[in-house]
């Protein structure tokens, strides 16, 4: 299992970001829901930093956390957190 999943959020999955940012989320003993809701919150935060006037535009904030939660697990090596991805 992946001890550290990197959560990358890429210009490419941000069309607004001016730049890639990244936050590692530890996996050791964690549940696939907790390693999800970990990598949600990590999610939040970059899009918050990355999105203009994040608060203000709520779709399209939930958007890139929604995007950035799937790619990031998707990135995975551990089956049961890749499952997660598809949700």
């Amino acid at each position: 299992m992946n001890r550290i999943v990197i959560l990358a959020a890429a210009a490419a999955l941000i069309a607004s970001s001016a730049s890639a940012q990244s936050i590692r989320v530890t996996t050791e003993g964690k549940t696939p829901e907790q390693v999800r809701a970990d990598v949600f919150q990590a999610a939040r935060k970059v899009c918050q930093e990355a999105t203009p006037g994040y608060a203000y535009h709520i779709e399209e904030g939930r958007a890139c956390v929604d995007r950035t939660v799937r790619a990031t697990l998707a990135q995975s090596r551990d089956p049961s957190i890749v499952k997660l991805a598809s949700r």
